[in-house]
């Protein structure tokens, strides 16, 4: 149980780097899947967050099902990208 008091908080800290960096790769290399990226690792962040907080599992699981696809879509367009 310690070691979730110290690792939750990290993977927080780079989950938002990974947001950041997705957030400038959209901007300036004017990709969308950048915006996507951001976005799931925003979600990824809120689902840490909240997962501390307490919220329920059901309202976690909308979270996380949401962070998924946007990464999905995120992929499918690095995948069409040639």
């Amino acid at each position: 149980m310690a070691l979730s008091l110290v690792v939750t908080p990290v993977a927080m800290l780079l989950e938002l780097v990974i947001c950041f960096l997705g957030f400038y790769l959209g901007y300036t290399k004017k990709k969308a899947y950048g915006y996507l990226f951001a976005v799931t690792f925003l979600l990824f962040a809120l689902f840490d967050y909240l997962g501390q907080a307490g919220l329920d599992a059901d309202s976690l699981a909308i979270v996380n099902l949401v962070a998924v696809l946007a990464a999905l879509a995120g992929m499918y367009l690095v995948l069409q990208e040639k």
